[in-house]
């Protein structure tokens, strides 16, 4: 099971990378094949990975949107990819990898916080919007 953490300060006071750094660090036991971090002013996100799917393999996290308006931590295995998949390109939608985390993300921009009702598999996850 991969890790994932953040942080954010409610006064607007940016987050210090190196915090969200010793947040991983002290669950690295988590997630042993790759860690990635991101802060952006008041917000900190931080992942360890454990490939776990053949999907994990391209999982780079945190994962932004293509405008970097949006990022993701997660720890996910969605079991109907190819259905969302398939419901994300009828509404126009590209996706650019095959990772769990493009998926959540893709799904929260077309449904907001109704994104998790169409979600099947085990997930757990951290959206920055």
């Amino acid at each position: 099971m991969s890790g994932i953490a953040g942080c954010l300060h409610c006064t607007g006071e940016p987050v210090d990378a190196t915090l969200v750094r010793r947040m991983i660090q002290a669950i690295a036991h988590r997630g042993p094949d790759g860690e990635g971090y991101w802060s952006g002013g008041p917000v900190g996100l931080g992942h360890c990975l454990l490939h776990t799917t053949p999907e994990s393999l391209e999982e780079v996290q945190p994962f932004s949107s293509e405008d970097g308006g949006l990022g993701i931590v997660c720890e996910a295995r969605i079991d109907n990819r190819t259905e969302l998949a398939t419901s994300l390109a009828a509404h126009g939608v590209t996706l650019r990898t095959t990772t769990d985390a493009e998926l959540i993300l893709k799904a929260y921009e077309r449904w907001d916080t109704a994104c998790p009702q169409h979600l099947l598999g085990d997930f757990a996850f951290a959206i920055w919007d």
